[in-house]
């Protein structure tokens, strides 16, 4: 992404996968935390362990941010209108969203359908000016699917196979957008 004068942003060539955070909490004096305890020495008092255990926690439930919410990459106006999409079809569908990111079909994760709207480019490539035209755009993109899986064989548009509990779910609530992502870019 560019900003207004032409130069290049430094935080869109960021690699957001490969970033590592590190915590350091302040050191005690004679600290016996150590990989190797005598058994003679005291043990690290339990309100430390509970710290650590908090802070470990913490640090492996953070998901990652999701590049369309990182400042300087997208504008207001597009994040919005995203965010008008994605927010519709989750109210509208709550039982087809999933608050995993890593959720299986027939599911969408809300943070995952902003940023794989966003990455798609679909606001540019289909000149969609506003949230409403979005979710028209969406809702015709889940009437083809519709029409792909009428058929009872469930073949997906790669060609695979879909499995059969997902397709019922997904023609159970009319959604199917969540059983591939081949409709971004068609």
């Amino acid at each position: 992404q560019s900003t207004a004068d032409g130069k290049v942003d430094p935080l869109a060539q960021l690699d957001l996968e490969n970033i590592l955070v590190e915590v350091f909490l302040p050191q005690k004096k004679n600290n016996t935390d150590t990989v190797l305890i005598d058994s003679k020495k005291q043990q690290p008092a339990q309100e430390d362990q509970d710290d650590k255990a908090i802070i470990f926690t913490e640090i492996n439930k953070a998901e990652p941010i999701k590049l369309l919410d990182l400042p300087g990459v997208t504008n207001k106006r597009t994040r919005d209108v995203i965010d008008y999409a994605a927010n519709h079809f989750y109210n509208a569908f709550p039982e087809m969203f999933s608050p995993s990111q890593k959720c299986r079909a027939p599911h969408l994760n809300l943070d995952n359908l902003r940023d794989a709207l966003f990455a798609s480019e679909v606001i540019t490539r289909e000149k969609v000016g506003s949230g409403g035209e979005l979710v028209k755009w969406m809702g015709k993109k889940n009437d083809e699917l519709k029409e792909v899986y009428a058929n009872e064989d469930g073949i997906d548009g790669d060609g695979k196979k879909v499995s059969e509990n997902a397709l019922k779910k997904a023609k159970k609530h009319d959604f199917y957008l969540g059983l591939e992502s081949t409709w971004l870019y068609k």
